[in-house]
């Protein structure tokens, strides 16, 4: 996985097409929006009309009468609906795209080729698999790349994720890690999260002291790794004194089998993953 800076790409004058704006377009939505695509130019086109204007309201956005409609003149066409709906919404798109637009596919187990056979064998096609904290700004997205994504679409996509937190660069065979890494993960941390908050109930705090301390810890220990670049092992060892508190409580993780269970969860998302992209 690689990291890609681009310089600085004037978004104003992109259009977008957003075709479901769910769960996850919507955010997509909102990330787009904030890294410079005007609200005109974002459009959205949902299952039916009033879907289409209400998501459109709450982005900030602008409702398609139709999905013919919302990919009229876009520069890029993102696909935000379900994995199960998209080969089939490719094939109603197929002859309306507008002529060097970039497909850019949300959903997992949908590979480029499946997507590509059913557009013009010149068609620019991308997936992109973001998880949920690119809705405020922290989140991660993988991209893939397809053969026809030209030098400038490719620098295009990474803009428009620029406000996402941070986008890379994947190869398909790695989207599988990436979902087990990145893409399921935030669950994984929101569950542990609640464990530590629930046993700090049990000793004696209040639950919205014990959220806010448990919360802010997780946030500045990620934050403390980040800018100084320390290994965790590292960190983890210039909090642990001979027989304190903190050693006391990593060998009851390592009792527990904290370690293990955090492995097998993101192997079982992967292998999740991968039993999907083959059918």
């Amino acid at each position: 996985m690689t990291d890609t800076s681009t310089d600085s790409i004037d978004l104003s004058a992109i259009r977008v097409a957003l075709i479901g704006a769910g769960n996850m377009g919507g955010p997509v939505g909102r990330t787009m929006l904030d890294a410079g695509v005007r609200p005109e130019n974002l459009r959205i086109a949902n299952s039916i009309p009033t879907s289409s204007e209400r998501a459109a309201e709450e982005l900030g956005a602008t409702a398609a009468a139709s999905r013919a409609e919302a990919i009229e003149g876009a520069d890029v066409v993102v696909l935000g609906v379900k994995p199960y709906q998209i080969l089939d919404l490719v094939a109603e798109l197929r002859d309306d795209l507008p002529d060097g637009a970039v497909v850019l596919s949300l959903a997992a187990g949908t590979t480029l080729a499946q997507i590509q056979d059913a557009l013009p064998s010149d068609a620019a096609v991308a997936r992109a698999m973001p998880n949920t904290p690119i809705s405020v700004g922290e989140g991660a997205v993988g991209l893939m790349r397809g053969d026809a994504v030209s030098d400038e679409q490719h620098a295009l996509l990474h803009a428009l994720f620029s406000s996402a937190g941070v986008a890379v660069d994947i190869t398909e065979e790695q989207v599988h890690a990436f979902i087990g890494t990145a893409g399921s993960m935030p669950a994984f941390v929101f569950t542990i999260i609640e464990a530590m908050t629930d046993e700090a109930v049990r000793l004696g705090l209040k639950r919205d002291l014990a959220a806010s301390l448990v919360q802010q810890t997780v946030r500045g220990a990620a934050t403390m790794l980040t800018e100084s670049g320390t290994h965790p092992a590292v960190a983890k060892n210039a909090v642990s004194s001979p027989g304190g508190t903190t050693v006391q409580g990593l060998a009851a993780l390592e009792r527990e089998g904290v370690r293990a269970g955090v492995a097998a969860a993101m192997a079982a998302a992967a292998d999740s993953s991968r039993a999907m992209s083959r059918g």
